[in-house]
């Protein structure tokens, strides 16, 4: 492939990046209205429809380029995006692999300590007991019956056979606790065993795993080694991006994980996160360039809206983020608490110009308060914000909570 091809593969992915600017210009209105907004809402109808009708356009003009850009990139390019996903893949059932083989490996430990300590009881009980009965057959059959007739008078004929009563009674406690232990021993044997079993075989599957990753990320860097330096260049940028990526997620689901907020998400639908006039220029789950990883799996959706415009928070919350974050330059975080079903939902905005001064990480907010000014911060092309709604750090299509009616 040729420099100027890859100049031009990449100037074509910043333009599928950005038909996703927003291009529409917000009434001057405020959320609940104003004394002429029966008068505005013919325009506004317009306005809507003219931002759809261009939206279209540019999605017919990116599918256009979209198709020319998938020509323009070498196949070697596409198969290195696909041996990384695999090895990403491969990696992730390495650690798991691992994670259940450390499990196992405890699991193990204790049983064998369990099984030691109890065995040490039942080694030491039956020492005893067998000494017991030995003492008794010495001695004869007699023994008990000797000692009730040597009795003096009838009260120790009663102490003596009540004595007796209770260390026979003993005996045979302790004959069945030697049973019960046995039988305990013999039931941790067979779990202890059956563990050592499958921490051999996750052992093996660990193995199998390392083998598999090794000699997939062999393959990557025989592929690597044979692109030219423009398409080395174009790798490091796609590797970048990816980096980035995976510091972002790393910084949500930190985020989310200590959050210590006791807070009820008691559902219902959330407010649209900016001006009801804006439009979704970007969907959820969205992949708009055929190289794997740089617009891969869309975490939220996009909303179009002008510069400085409001960014409302969709319900009632806590702030857990409100800071700087990588691509998604300014950014908000929301925890609203755990549903009843113990899912917890957090939102996020980004690519905010402004945060508001007197709210940071704590502050309360509540349903369509406003949290932040809309911008173009960050990984973007073009003011808009950037939504995501989270279920347990997960990604989830925001539309299963956003009003229907976009």
């Amino acid at each position: 492939m040729s420099k100027q091809k890859i100049f031009n593969t990449v100037m074509i992915i910043l333009i599928i990046l950005s038909f996703t600017t927003s291009i529409f210009a917000e009434e001057n209105q405020t959320a609940n209205g104003t004394t002429n907004e029966a008068e505005n809402n013919s325009v506004r109808a317009l306005t809507l429809q003219e931002q759809r009708n261009q939206v279209q356009e540019q999605l017919t003009t990116a599918s256009d380029q979209l198709t020319y850009v998938q020509g323009e990139l070498s196949s070697k390019m596409i198969n290195i995006q696909n041996l990384q996903d695999k090895i990403s893949n491969y990696q992730k059932q390495l650690d798991e692999v691992n994670s259940k083989y450390d499990e196992l490996q405890q699991q193990v430990k204790e049983s064998e300590k369990s099984l030691s300590a109890i065995q040490s009881k039942y080694i030491k009980k039956d020492r005893l007991l067998k000494e017991r009965l030995v003492e008794i057959y010495k001695r004869g059959t007699n023994n008990y019956l000797d000692v009730l007739l040597g009795s003096k008078d009838i009260i120790e004929f009663i102490s003596n056979y009540f004595m007796i009563e209770s260390i026979t009674k003993y005996d045979m406690q302790s004959l069945d606790q030697l049973n019960e232990q046995k039988q305990k021993i013999e039931k941790l044997a067979n779990e202890l065993n059956e563990k050592k079993v499958k921490m051999k075989l996750t052992k093996n599957n660990a193995e199998t795993q390392s083998v598999i990753l090794a000699n997939t990320k062999t393959i990557l860097e025989n592929e690597k080694a044979s692109l030219d330096d423009s398409e080395q260049h174009l790798l490091s940028q796609i590797d970048s991006y990816k980096k980035q990526q995976d510091e972002i997620n790393n910084l949500i689901s930190a985020s989310i994980s200590s959050s210590t907020y006791e807070l009820f998400y008691s559902g219902g639908e959330m407010v649209w996160p900016t001006y009801t006039s804006a439009y979704i220029t970007s969907p959820f789950g969205s992949r708009l360039h055929p190289i794997q990883g740089i617009v891969k799996n869309h975490a939220g959706i996009d909303i179009g809206a002008s510069m400085g415009s409001p960014v409302y928070a969709a319900t009632d919350g806590v702030i857990i983020y409100y800071s700087w974050m990588g691509g998604y330059g300014n950014t908000v975080m929301i925890d609203h608490g755990t549903n009843d079903e113990g899912i917890k939902i957090v939102t996020l905005y980004g690519h905010g110009s402004a945060f508001i001064p007197e709210l940071g990480v704590g502050s309360q907010v509540t349903k369509g308060q406003e949290i932040m000014k809309v911008g173009s911060t960050g990984n973007s092309t073009g003011p808009h914000v950037h939504f995501e709604v989270r279920e347990n750090g997960v990604a989830v299509d925001p539309k299963k909570y956003l009003s229907s009616s976009h």
